[in-house]
């Protein structure tokens, strides 16, 4: 009767379901006969003596016809032991065939569709998986030269032409640098699902903010002229400063890199909170300890001064470069120095827990995705309707 009530202890928990729910995948453990093996007559019921945690992804599995979500606080080796203990084969149950085979179906993509994939996923072939590690060697080069450029020994090849062979060469790997990351965004551009949605993903914007500055100087240095020297020195200036951003092009390439700006984003409430209440002990032993001081040659100049002394106090820095002079000063030192860390110590325990509670928000999500196209597979495949 498919319709009959099935009921499983596993561990001593009991599960209630559906016959048919468990047929629906005959060649499992639970969805054949094999069942019987487990039946306990005393107590009425199938018992398990397996993972409780495992089970009830397992039993969503039956129950969704093919959704799995694997816990995140199980170990893989666990997971991996319970799924052939039950005989759940995602691969051969979900009816995703594998890409090498003979009668593997192709699942149809146009061209922008296979463009954007190429471009957001190094598995998606060889040349996807080179054009990534191309990528990461040029932000690694331009991030070289970066540094590079700041040593005073090394300057001059960077910015004097007289140099020739050299300065040229360091201009002419610059120029590749920012030529390969003007393709790259052009062709996500114009690969994009939505392209005036582009925008909206702080990834694309960083990239654009990546070549930017190259453009901004390459036209400051083609526009100026003698009278504008200064304008021109300070457009430079804030070209090459912001060219720094192209270290977040990194974020591309790691998972974990994008998994802690999710979740910092997650958390923004409480990181927001922990700056207001800084910002508010900050700025109240900063003036107290100016007014404190007044008389007293310890540096204490401004307002300004003293909020810098408290920030690195409740920072628990203390760089010693200014010290109240006055008993009432020091006094009020002492209550900041204790404050601080109660203040720094509070907040974080709520920050913890959000930052955990965000961070396995976001693994499910990461799941979720991996599942659809495990799904977008089957479907392909006649395996789900």
């Amino acid at each position: 009767n498919p319709y009959a009530i099935v009921k499983m202890s596993v561990s001593g928990k009991v599960y209630v379901t559906l016959r048919k729910t468990l047929t629906f995948f005959p060649d499992t453990l639970l969805g054949s006969e094999e069942i019987e093996k487990f039946w306990n007559e005393e107590q009425g019921l199938y018992y398990f003596n397996r993972h409780r945690g495992v089970f009830n992804a397992i039993l969503f599995f039956y129950q969704s016809r093919g959704i799995f979500r694997a816990p995140t606080n199980i170990e893989p080796d666990i997971m991996k032991e319970e799924m052939e203990f039950f005989k759940i084969d995602l691969v051969a149950l979900l009816g995703v065939l594998d890409p090498n085979a003979e009668d593997a179906v192709e699942v149809k993509q146009s061209l922008r569709e296979k463009l954007h994939t190429f471009l957001m996923d190094p598995q998606y072939s060889k040349a996807a998986l080179y054009w990534s590690f191309a990528d990461m060697i040029a932000i690694v080069v331009s991030i070289i030269m970066l540094v590079a450029e700041s040593v005073p020994s090394a300057s001059d090849y960077f910015e004097n032409p007289d140099k020739s062979d050299v300065y040229y060469f360091l201009y002419s790997i610059e120029i590749l640098v920012n030529g390969f990351f003007t393709v790259d965004f052009l062709l996500k551009l114009i690969s994009w699902p939505k392209p005036w949605l582009f925008f909206k993903s702080p990834l694309n914007f960083l990239d654009f903010m990546a070549i930017l500055p190259f453009y901004m100087e390459l036209i400051a240095m083609m526009t100026s002229s003698g009278s504008s020297a200064g304008g021109k020195f300070v457009v430079l200036r804030i070209c090459r400063t912001s060219r720094v951003v192209r270290i977040f092009r990194f974020a591309r390439h790691s998972k974990e890199l994008l998994v802690v700006m999710k979740v910092v984003s997650g958390a923004s409430k409480e990181f927001a909170m922990l700056a207001m209440l800084i910002m508010v002990f900050v700025l109240l032993f900063g003036t107290l300890l100016y007014y404190s001081e007044m008389g007293y040659d310890s540096g204490y100049n401004s307002i300004p001064l003293g909020c810098w002394w408290a920030i690195v106090t409740v920072t628990t820095v203390g760089y010693g470069d200014l010290a109240p002079q006055s008993t009432i000063g020091r006094l009020i030192g002492s209550i900041a120095v204790v404050l601080g860390i109660v203040i720094l110590a509070l907040p974080m325990t709520v920050i913890v827990s959000k930052f955990n509670e965000s961070y396995g928000d976001v693994k499910r999500t990461t799941e979720r995705e991996q599942l659809k196209n495990v799904r977008a597979h089957a479907i392909a495949n006649g395996a789900i309707f």
